[in-house]
């Protein structure tokens, strides 16, 4: 019996000696407070200020003052929105984020850090608040935003100033009918029937679901529609084509370099042989149309990747934990709203926040 008690003693003492090292074992997996401190690379600036460490990426206020100027050529000079070539940014600046980068304990190279600009690269505009009046403008334009998240909201701004900088030019007023849909696509259908039947002379849409629900309500008005923050907008449905779109719709895209963000990532990281997280929303069209990018540069360059795509922001922690698992070197995040909109939310889980 006494040997029965001292064999158990010694069985119950392996186990706990085993747990307690597999324990530290497990611990020694993870950062201090469960971080998992992966870089991440953002394919437009406001995400990158949130959550990411670099990226070439472009400028939602300085696509809304494009737009902007676009809106001012219609209405004051009766430029024809079917001829009007969609625009893109030129030339996407090469940003980085030291303050992420030091939280998670990454060190950016010197050569990137030396040609990145941890500054503003939004363009100079000052708006003029007299040429934006509450009723009885010289014009009326109806502003349709999908959601409220910073880079939406930028380009919302930049549009609204450099259209008030242009209208108090030419000595004109503009009324500024400004909705949101709060991310429901029937309140883009709604809000875009109303801006119809208030007989508005232009609609401004923030978001490729805005922009249809626009280009839908317009087909018999002809209402000129300009679109911002619109990745595809051929495989949308809204232009024919970049050049001559055609219909009634044009605008700016917010297409990113995607090849140039993918290969910065290898950059980031001094190897190819890097194994790429692609996080993305699964619903969203431009999103998907630019993770399928971001995978033919993946193959291309033989870089190792995994995707997790999510339904919305409730599903963000489980894909970049299970991205985490999959053991990716880097997650890469397109330009996307429902991650845009959680981009803290990210940072904080990436930092074990």
């Amino acid at each position: 019996m006494k040997n029965s008690k001292k064999v158990i003693s010694l069985i119950m003492a392996a186990l706990m000696l085993f747990t307690c090292a597999a324990f530290a074992s497990c611990s020694n997996d993870a950062t201090d407070g469960g971080a998992y401190n992966i870089p991440i690379v953002c394919g437009e600036t406001g995400m990158n200020s949130d959550c990411g460490i670099a990226t070439y990426g472009v400028n939602y206020y300085n696509l809304g003052v494009a737009a902007g100027d676009m809106a001012a050529d219609i209405l004051l000079n009766g430029a024809d929105v079917s001829t009007m070539p969609v625009q893109t940014d030129p030339e996407p600046a090469l940003s980085v984020n030291a303050a992420v980068a030091g939280e998670i304990g990454f060190t950016i190279p010197e050569e990137i850090a030396a040609k990145g600009s941890a500054g503003d690269t939004t363009i100079a505009v000052n708006p003029v608040a007299e040429a934006i009046v509450n009723e009885g403008g010289d014009f009326t334009v109806g502003i349709l935003q999908l959601v409220q998240h910073v880079a939406l909201d930028q380009s919302n701004k930049g549009f609204q100033d450099q259209l008030s900088v242009r209208m108090s030019e030419a000595g004109k007023t503009v009324t500024i009918l400004d909705q949101n849909a709060a991310g429901d696509q029937s309140n883009c259908v709604t809000i875009a029937d109303s801006f119809v039947a208030q007989k508005v002379d232009l609609i401004y849409t923030i978001a490729t679901s805005a922009a249809q629900a626009a280009a839908s309500a317009t087909e018999e008005s002809k209402t000129p529609v300009l679109f911002c923050a619109v990745t595809d907008p051929i495989s949308a449905g809204l232009t024919e084509s970049m050049e001559v779109p055609g219909g009634n719709v044009s605008g700016v895209s917010d297409i990113n370099p995607v090849a140039d963000q993918i290969d910065l990532i290898a950059e980031l990281l001094g190897k190819d042989d890097v194994k790429i997280g692609l996080l993305y929303t699964s619903a969203e069209t431009n999103s998907v149309f630019q993770i399928n990018l971001a995978k033919a540069e993946c193959d291309a360059k033989g870089y190792a990747y995994v995707d997790k795509g999510i339904g919305d922001i409730n599903d963000i922690e489980a894909a970049f934990i299970a991205l985490a698992a999959e053991g990716v070197d880097a997650i890469y995040i397109p330009t996307d709203n429902v991650l845009a909109n959680g981009a803290a939310n990210v940072h904080s889980i990436n930092i074990g926040g």
